[in-house]
């Protein structure tokens, strides 16, 4: 059995700061975000199309989708937006909850579905912007 010595201790735990600090930046960053409610909008996309996008708003609003993919349905509310119902063989995407904060998403893989939330009145920084797409 080998055993771990000063230097490893050192680098596991290097590896751990880098790890939350990266991931502070990236909390403090979307949870500083200013923004007024009912300003907020999400953009949903079907099989990376856009499909539509919807402002957040607090009026009840149902969105129907309906594809070749599959059924799913979404209900806007109280400034935010969740899935209400899909009809995947695993429904992860009803779990994934409401949403109501930029960049937070409801992805539906079978159905190809993926709801972002975004704020359009932010400006864009080229760190925020994607590099590709696997």
């Amino acid at each position: 059995m080998l055993k771990m010595k000063h230097g490893d201790y050192v680098i596991i735990f290097l590896a751990l700061f880098a790890a939350g600090l990266i991931y502070g930046i990236k909390w403090w960053d979307t949870h500083n975000e200013q923004y007024q409610q009912g300003d907020l909008k999400a953009i949903i996309t079907i099989d990376g199309k856009e499909y539509k996008t919807v402002s957040l708003t607090k009026e009840e609003q149902i969105i129907d989708i309906q594809t070749k993919f599959g059924h799913n349905t979404l209900k806007v509310f109280d400034y935010g937006i969740q899935m209400t119902y899909s009809d995947a063989p695993l429904r992860i995407a009803l779990e994934m909850g409401f949403v109501s904060r930029p960049k937070q998403q409801i992805i539906c893989i079978p159905t190809r579905i993926m709801v972002e939330v975004f704020n359009p009145n932010r400006s864009v920084n080229d760190e925020d912007e994607l590099d590709a797409i696997i």
